[in-house]
């Protein structure tokens, strides 16, 4: 499943590489669009599972490869990464592929770093989306500040590891440069059968960067699960062979908090609000090393036995979850959530 569509954006002159489906035509009441944000380090393809079930069952898809990845715009530049341009760019692909509009229903949901720029499109861009959706990841409440030491800090006392620590080899210069002269020993580490592994070989400071430099493809091999193919592999590396720098901003805005200062001037202006003002799910990943499952509490509503990668190592039932929400059997959190980070 590749892109099959692309976007210049006018204002910014970014061009998004995109999968788009419309919404069965045979089917009536006609059914949602599903917008799917991926991760890091993602395309579009990584929602495989899930494009190809819900375009069977009559709904619309848009799922774009986001800025810095796959077949879009990548700027080096960290601001580029800032939320509130992201979300205006995710907003003028919908308008452009016709899946919002008047009478149109959009359904958000993203996993990893998907949820951060989901968060600006709930906070910026509310009324576009009927439903909001999160894997792996909780809503970003704008105007929060990141202090990763302290998060290695107190991670480290509470759940005996850094679960950070990764972040500062990845924001350093060269990092993406590591990662593509290694890049099969960190899709092989990317994706553990077991996801404790990310506990000892990832996520505390400095051992992702010794594991990548001192551990042979071969080695490494004994860590891949089982639900990543080698085709799988080769479309990560196809998608990534000029290397991982762009996408790395993601984290370079994060860790530099930029935009927060202007959202927080928002917020005293009343011009943003803290919550999500839609019915939310959460789903969230009980085995995530890196993403710790309470700190989603008050809008989580489904646990899933997975690591990280819930939409890949559980695809059937992230696949049933969705749906039922999508239907109204799975009750996700009513009007005004704030999430509690």
């Amino acid at each position: 499943m590749k892109t099959n569509k692309t976007y210049t954006i006018p204002l910014t002159g970014h061009t998004y590489a995109y999968i788009h489906y419309p919404p069965s035509s045979i089917i009536s009441p006609q059914k949602p669009t599903l917008l799917f944000l991926h991760g890091f380090p993602s395309t579009s393809y990584e929602w495989r599972h899930q494009i190809s079930y819900f375009v069977s069952s009559g709904y619309g898809i848009l799922a774009p490869d986001l800025l810095g990845y796959g077949g879009t715009s990548k700027p080096l530049n960290a601001e580029a990464y800032i939320g509130r341009s992201m979300a205006s760019e995710i907003i003028s692909l919908l308008a452009y592929s016709g899946a919002s509009g008047p009478r149109k229903e959009v359904i958000g949901i993203a996993h990893d770093w998907g949820t951060y720029l989901l968060s600006q499109l709930a906070t910026y861009h509310p009324s576009t989306f009927s439903k909001f959706v999160f894997l792996s990841g909780p809503f970003s409440i704008p105007g929060t500040m990141v202090d990763i030491p302290r998060v290695n800090a107190a991670t480290k006392k509470t759940v005996g590891y850094e679960m950070m620590g990764y972040w500062l080899f990845l924001t350093q210069e060269g990092a993406g440069k590591v990662l593509a002269d290694n890049w099969e020993v960190f899709v092989n580490l990317l994706y553990p059968a077991d996801a404790d592994v990310w506990k000892t070989h990832m996520a505390p400071t400095g051992v992702m960067e010794r594991f990548l430099s001192s551990t042979s493809v071969e080695a490494s091999a004994q860590y891949l699960a089982p639900w990543i193919s080698e085709y799988d592999k080769r479309r990560h590396h196809e998608a990534f062979g000029d290397g991982y720098s762009a996408c790395l901003n993601w984290y370079r805005r994060e860790i530099n908090n930029l935009g927060v200062k202007d959202e927080r001037e928002l917020l005293k202006m009343g011009l943003i609000g803290r919550g999500i003002e839609k019915e939310t799910l959460m789903v969230t990943a009980l085995r995530d090393a890196v993403s710790s499952a309470e700190r989603a509490r008050a809008i989580q509503i489904v646990d899933v036995d997975a690591g990280h990668w819930i939409m890949l190592e559980r695809k059937d039932e992230t696949n049933r979850t969705l749906e039922e929400f999508f239907a109204g059997n799975v009750k996700g959190s009513g009007p005004k959530v704030n999430a509690l980070l």
